[in-house]
């Protein structure tokens, strides 16, 4: 069995004594600090002592309870990036919108069972003090710290994920997921809970999508909105405008769209800030500190340090890198930190009074390009499955040519395969095919049978089909992969294959994808470090909305074969997913990385998608007066950056 722990919390008794220190007194073991709110953070202020002054001032007033009866038994202690922080001040950022919900789960909204460690090097308890699997690793039951509480002062407990699990996930009037077999929830005592899954995995403790969504549904708060828990619910909805409990409930809990989440402000909350303005299309959305938050850095001070989070929203890039140009932000790393807006930025440190930190990808190509294996038509469809045709076009492709054109030369060859720095990186798999070769491109062609051509020149399959396809890209997503995509298109026409390239807006993009009609597409690849364990889209047709090459194989994977739109993989292929389903079974983590070592040789051989080459570094910008944000961090949308670097440890000094 797998388990981990915390350990206890320091100088928790000495944090309560400074939280009691009165103003403008300095207590032997403690900074000093002031409790008028106006002093608050910024510059000359002492260290950090116990509690936010704007607290220990509603404290003092009956407001609000002591700071020892807020915080859980055992808290969870942050270790401060670089120093023990400042209270006070506020993190400008900004978002495009209700769409760009995404960033405020990045920065302000992750707080899981588990979390991963800043390293992204393991998961580590967090909300959970223990997680323990069985042997088998269906089972897993976890143990909350003792006395956490909700940002409006009420109890934590397991109730509350046994009501988001029990009563939203796997009810199906809510949610679609209670079709899919979620897992189910038993509570044990006030603070134990088990959860059994219907597919073992021993990844699920670590990250799954629905980890998020069981930690933000508090149950005293949702019950009255529930038919189960209020049998008035609909007349309650009707009430309040809705047409039905259901879609009520969807609303106070943000079931089926993540977005409404950041649009209630009423929901109690874990996360170190709580929304007080909402989320919507215009003006801004604002947080401010929970005073419940449940953690404390390495002296025993509750966090978090700042005090409000403003997320200006804006209407699109463009505005955004204006804004950042300005020094408006305090720390930002998302939509206008292009490769393109580098020199621009770096050239406006100075007076924008900023300076860059480094992210390190986890997308390990910058485009990777899936001839569709399931496609309806059966010429095509042979076509594409025949894996001498895809390595030939694979040697076809001059990749360091794209490299030095459309990527300043920074990058280097690359298949689909987890980056160097990858736990289980594979070297063949990464570099297999990747030469340039026109002549062995052409060679492997007429050795496959396609040395025939039409009156066009254009070569033809065995029964005559010409080889003739249509490329489709996103047009709205990534101008560099429409850059190297009419590279690719001319290279692959000097074979005398005929591929165009049809570049469309992205939601026809997706759908066309979605519904198995494209033919060849091209993306990002996603998933190059530790992700690709957790998200092998690229390794094996096992996401059901992202592996491009065999949509409705991973449809099959997904739904156990109950999907309508599946199509059920030949047995090689099956064998394969059997291995990944092997990785996800294993709770030893040195087995199961080994078993994913013996998952990817088989994607090597398998060879289901083409990449170009590596993506590399990004950045972020950080104001220079705010502090303990890392150099370096790893991206991923797996990893949520920047959040494991814990945002609540940012603090604001001149």
């Amino acid at each position: 069995m797998e388990t981990t722990r915390t350990g206890p919390l320091r100088r928790r008794a000495l944090a309560a004594t400074c939280a009691a220190a009165a103003l403008s007194l300095t207590v032997s073991g403690c900074g000093f600090f002031s409790l008028n709110p106006d002093e608050e953070g910024g510059s000359g202020g002492g260290k950090a002592d116990g509690q936010a002054p704007g607290l220990a001032e509603m404290v003092e007033a009956g407001d609000l309870p002591p700071l020892e009866e807020r915080l859980p038994e055992d808290p969870m202690v942050v270790e401060p990036h670089e120093e023990i922080g400042r209270y006070g001040g506020t993190w400008n950022s900004a978002t495009l919108g209700i769409g760009d919900w995404p960033w405020l789960g990045r920065t302000v909204g992750y707080e899981n069972l588990m979390r991963w460690n800043t390293e992204w090097t393991e998961a580590i308890p967090n909300l959970a003090e223990s997680v323990e699997y069985s042997d088998d690793a269906s089972e897993i039951t976890y143990t909350l710290r003792k006395g956490l509480k909700w940002s409006d002062g009420n109890d934590f407990t397991s109730d509350d994920v046994v009501f988001a699990v029990n009563d939203v996930f796997n009810n199906a009037d809510l949610t679609a997921m209670a079709g899919q077999n979620p897992p189910k929830a038993e509570k044990i005592d006030e603070t134990t809970f088990k959860i059994t899954l219907h597919d073992p995995s021993a990844l699920w403790a670590a990250h799954d999508l629905l980890q998020y969504q069981i930690v933000n549904k508090p149950k005293h708060y949702l019950k009255k909105f529930h038919i189960d828990y209020n049998d008035n619910a609909d007349q309650l909805a009707e009430e309040e405008g809705f047409d039905s409990w259901t879609e009520m409930f969807e609303v106070k809990a943000g079931v089926n769209d993540s977005a409404l989440t950041w649009q209630n402000p009423d929901i109690p909350t874990m996360y170190p800030w709580k929304v007080v303005k909402p989320l919507a299309d215009s003006g801004r959305i604002v947080l401010e500190r929970n005073p419940y938050y449940w953690k404390v850095d390495t002296e025993g001070n509750q966090l978090p340090y700042l005090n409000r989070v403003v997320f200006d929203i804006v209407k699109d890039e463009e505005v955004m890198l204006t804004r950042a140009l300005n020094g408006e932000f305090d720390f930002h790393s998302r939509h206008f930190n292009t490769a393109e807006n580098r020199p621009v930025l770096a050239e406006n440190r100075e007076s924008g009074n900023y300076r860059f930190m480094k992210m390190n990808p986890s997308e390990m190509n910058t485009n990777m390009i899936s001839f569709n294996l399931t496609h309806k038509d059966e010429g095509i469809r042979e076509v594409f499955r025949d894996k001498q045709f895809r390595i030939a076009m694979s040697h076809g492709v001059d990749r360091k040519d794209i490299i030095d054109v459309v990527y300043q030369g920074q990058g280097e060859p690359w298949q689909g395969a987890p980056r160097k720095e990858a736990p289980f990186f594979n070297k063949e798999l990464a570099k297999q095919y990747t030469e340039y070769d026109a002549d062995k491109a052409n060679e492997i062609l007429d050795e496959a049978g396609y040395d025939e051509r039409n009156g066009d020149g254009v070569r033809v399959s065995p029964d005559g089909t010409p080889l003739s396809f249509t490329l489709s890209a996103p047009g709205d997503f990534r101008p560099d992969i429409i850059d190297s995509m009419e590279m690719v298109v001319g290279m692959w026409q000097d074979l005398d294959v005929q591929v165009e390239l049809q570049v469309e807006e992205r939601t026809r993009w997706q759908d066309r994808r979605e519904n198995n009609e494209h033919e060849i597409n091209v993306w990002s690849g996603d998933s190059g470090m530790l992700d690709a364990m957790y998200d092998p889209r690229w390794y094996g047709p096992l996401h059901s909305g992202e592996s491009n090459f065999a949509i409705p194989w991973a449809q099959w994977y997904a739904s156990d074969g109950n999907d309508p739109r599946a199509q059920e993989p030949p047995e090689d292929v099956k064998a394969h997913i059997d291995t990944y389903r092997d990785v996800i079974a294993e709770t030893d983590p040195d087995k199961r990385n080994e078993l994913m070592s013996d998952f990817l040789a088989e994607t090597q051989e398998q060879f289901y998608a083409l990449g170009i080459s590596t993506t590399q570094p990004g950045y972020g910008i950080v104001s220079n007066n705010f502090h303990n944000v890392p150099d370096a961090l790893p991206y991923s949308s797996v990893y949520n950056t920047p959040a494991p670097a814990n945002p609540e440890q940012f603090f604001i000094e001149e």
